[in-house]
């Protein structure tokens, strides 16, 4: 088993949690309904007008984001490789995070326009 750790620091609490929630896609009534955290108190860590999270509040947040709260607090994110989670994968989904919205669209659409190429 090897383990992958991406790191990026450039970034703070608030604005990694800010990056996740908006690659989730959910909004903050939806995230709050998930995680029972007040919409308000989301939008207070967001907006850097709350300091960190308590444990309990991370571990809710990075639960329902699909995330870690290492990532969430730190910024590095150790990753598994198993059978199925190439290195390359792994790779590639990290950058995918990274894409806006748009961008992640325009992706998928390219990567579809080739599989189909291929078959």
């Amino acid at each position: 088993m090897t383990v992958y750790c991406y790191s990026d620091k450039r970034m703070d609490f608030r604005e990694r949690l800010r990056e996740e929630i908006e690659f989730s896609g959910l909004s903050y009534k939806e995230l709050s309904a998930q995680t029972g955290i007040s919409r308000r108190t989301i939008i207070s860590y967001v907006s850097g007008q709350a300091c960190m999270p308590s444990a309990d509040v991370a571990v809710k947040l990075a639960k329902a984001l699909h995330t870690s709260v290492e990532f969430l607090i730190t910024g590095e994110n150790l990753k598994i490789q198993t059978e199925k989670t190439s290195e390359e994968f792994q790779k590639l989904l990290y950058a995918y995070k990274k894409l806006t919205k748009s961008q992640q669209k325009l992706l998928i659409a390219v990567a579809e326009n080739i599989n189909n190429c291929l078959n």
